[in-house]
């Protein structure tokens, strides 16, 4: 307030000093309007309590110095009377619509500050709900980890049980041929062991963010073979076709990586179809030259179009008609991780006739330049 009475005084002594030199060539209208301008402007600063003394200061400051006669206070034409009048009646109106346009303006600002503060508010309340539901989806990953490993971990783990059990009996005779059987049923519920913890080692260390591959140049034909060997046993009861086309350039690729994610794929495969389908691992080059593609089919139940991505999640399961879920749900998503991060690609298709198609892109190996068989010396000439 005492700073808008300031203003108002310095104001009008201000103005009051310009137009004094000019008092004879202008109207008595003309100096009203312009001491009208500092009591705006210290309704301005002073708000509502500035505008009776601003009126006031404004009125006196106009009869004293630009009504006749000056420097009195006396007012003797009824003319200069409608004059101070009029003047009064302006100067309450503008500085009651100041000091409303101040009010409106700090409560919008006000408000403004209030509409922050229950923005950060709500943030810090997005922010919560979603740590809660992070903290959730955590509770239900690890739920779901538990309950489908420990299944997992408890089939082979009983089977191998048993099996070391009667070879370890000394009262059960066994014939050599029981006794591989249950030697090769230790072996391969072993391998389905190892598999299963091998995956979990792999989604740790996705999850830790420390899976990097180690690139080399990959011939596909040998690595497809080499996985289809060892996968026999699982793919015993279908029938596995491999068609690499020839002169398919190399892979640039981590062997040992993509080694399980087709893997991986293979034993999904396997699982997902009855026995004696068909089931075919294809690599052909793709157009361009700088990718190669290698397609798992079966011709299993297939995968629905509103699943398909989500398959790739971790511990998402395929729940088949009448049957409860398979797997742990992990595999898919490790190849993704690992294809992910060779700079690949992979999607599943419809197989024609039924069944699911799992397509594999990966990176083909940069081109280097072998030596001539001149240019390389023989150990004497070295």
């Amino acid at each position: 307030m005492l700073a808008g009475w300031a203003v108002t005084l310095i104001g009008l002594a201000v103005a009051a000093a310009g137009l004094v030199p000019v008092r004879s060539g202008i109207t008595t209208a003309t100096a009203a309007l312009v001491l009208v301008v500092p009591m705006a402007l210290g309704v301005a600063v002073g708000g509502f309590p500035a505008v009776p003394f601003g009126v006031v200061a404004g009125f006196l400051t106009f009869d004293f110095v630009f009504i006749p006669p000056y420097y009195t206070f006396y007012v003797t034409a009824w003319e200069d009377w409608v004059s101070l009048v009029v003047y009064g009646c302006v100067g309450c109106t503008v500085g009651v619509v100041v000091a409303r346009l101040q009010r409106a303006q700090r409560e919008a600002e006000a408000r403004r500050v209030e509409a922050q503060a229950l923005w950060a508010e709500r943030e810090r309340l997005v922010e919560e709900t979603n740590r809660v539901r992070l903290l959730e989806e955590v509770d239900r990953l690890r739920t779901a980890l538990m309950g489908s490993v420990s299944h997992d971990l408890r089939t082979p783990l009983a089977s191998i049980k048993a099996s070391i059990s009667d070879l370890a009996d000394p009262d059960l005779r066994l014939s050599d041929e029981d006794r591989a059987t249950l030697l090769r049923t230790t072996e391969q519920e072993t391998d389905r062991l190892t598999r299963l913890v091998t995956n979990l080692l792999d989604m740790s260390r996705i999850q830790a963010g420390a899976l990097v591959p180690h690139r080399s140049a990959t011939p596909l034909d040998e690595l497809v073979a080499g996985v289809a060997a060892r996968l026999g046993p699982i793919l015993g009861e279908h029938r596995l076709t491999v068609d690499v086309a020839d002169g398919l350039p190399l892979a640039d690729v981590d062997y040992l990586l993509i080694e399980q994610s087709l893997s991986n794929l293979l034993e999904n495969a396997a699982r997902h179809t009855p026995p004696g389908t068909a089931v075919a691992v294809r690599a052909t080059a793709v157009a361009g030259g700088d990718e190669v593609e290698v397609a798992v089919v079966d011709h299993g139940p297939g995968i629905a179009e509103e699943e398909r991505e989500r398959i790739f999640d971790q511990f998402y399961r395929l729940r088949a008609q009448s049957r409860a879920p398979v797997g742990t749900g992990m595999g898919l998503a490790i190849v993704k991780a690992i294809v992910e991060a060779h700079g690949g690609r992979i999607r599943v298709d419809s197989t024609p006739r039924g069944g699911a198609t799992f397509v594999v892109r990966l990176p083909v190996a940069p081109e280097t330049a072998l030596p001539d068989d001149a240019d390389v010396a023989t150990p004497a000439e070295a």
